[in-house]
């Protein structure tokens, strides 16, 4: 403990310090001093081992709750391992049970139970699907998908993509080249000479109203065909004219006449049995010509007359062609 001097510093009288206020007070002239303790060795040590207690409680404490804290991350970051790999295991065991599900499943190729072919015209077509079935396989437990099916055209590429859930396929897809369309008139070169028969046959069918009554008076002698005329854009469009000509006997003597029949849209069918399709015929003239005095049919003087009347009449996109019978 630390003494103040006990005589008044300002007048020099004798003073008696006050212990329990810690103060002293000069009676004569009222001057008063503070009295300052010093801590003991107890109390120093005592104060040093409060304040090393709460450090140490306040570190033990932190410590202990960061303690805490990693241990809920390491509880945490074990149950997240342990669900992951629960996960993996269970996709593995999935993608296991699919394998042998898939491996289990009868080996098929898909395109050897169907047949596929094509019909109608050029531009037209259609694609037609056939199902084979055989014993082991059943072809209604397999999907076919087709992106194109009509308007087809000759020499397109069709996909056909297959899919199961019955078989394991060795094949998913097959490409098939579009073929044996019927197709549009456009080359007179193109007709067979079994063509040329039958063109011949529609076309006399076509005139018979035509020269009915020369056949019924007996003046109709015969009538053969000439010349083919086409009106073609190259693609779908076309015109087909049979030229025949025709020859009567009249009391005025021996007459010729070139009658000529008409069909539009006329397709050659290819395959075993050639055959022509023709929406319709009929048959043209300028002129009604009179063969006999009472007898008239719708005829020409000439092929000549045939062939200008046909460049007269065309549409510019389409283009005349002809061929001797």
């Amino acid at each position: 403990m630390k003494m103040i001097d006990l005589n008044c510093p300002k007048c020099g009288a004798p003073i008696e310090p006050d212990m329990e206020k810690g103060r002293c007070e000069c009676k004569y002239c009222g001057h008063q001093m503070l009295i300052e303790k010093e801590d003991t060795l107890e109390e120093i040590a005592a104060k040093a081992q409060s304040k090393s207690y709460g450090y140490h409680k306040g570190k033990l404490q932190a410590e202990a709750e960061a303690g805490i804290v990693r241990e809920g991350a390491t509880v945490q970051k074990k149950a997240v391992s342990v669900l992951l790999i629960i996960v993996i295991v269970l996709i593995i065991i999935g993608v296991v049970t699919a394998m042998v599900s898939h491996l289990a499943k009868p080996k098929v190729n898909p395109f050897d139970y169907i047949e596929v072919s094509f019909r109608g015209t050029d531009g037209e077509g259609e694609l037609v699907m056939k199902m084979v079935g055989k014993d082991e396989v059943d072809p209604n437990r397999i999907e076919y998908d087709v992106a194109k099916d009509s308007h087809l055209s000759q020499g397109d590429t069709i996909s056909i993509l297959a899919t199961s859930s019955e078989y394991r396929l060795t094949e998913k897809s097959k490409t098939y080249v579009v073929e044996g369309l019927d197709e549009y008139l456009t080359d007179l070169a193109d007709i067979s000479a079994e063509c040329l028969d039958l063109i011949d046959k529609k076309a006399t069918a076509v005139q018979e109203l035509n020269l009915e009554n020369t056949k019924r008076l007996g003046i109709f002698v015969d009538m053969k065909p000439v010349k083919l005329f086409l009106l073609t854009d190259g693609e779908r469009s076309n015109e087909l004219y049979v030229i025949h000509e025709v020859n009567f006997a009249t009391e005025e003597g021996n007459k010729t006449y070139y009658v000529s029949s008409g069909f539009e849209g006329v397709v050659i069918r290819k395959g075993a049995q050639i055959s022509m399709g023709m929406e319709y015929g009929m048959y043209y003239g300028d002129i009604f010509t009179r063969v006999d005095s009472m007898v008239y049919i719708t005829a020409y003087e000439s092929v000549e007359q045939v062939r200008t009347e046909l460049l007269t009449s065309q549409e510019q996109y389409m283009e005349l062609k002809e061929r001797d019978f």
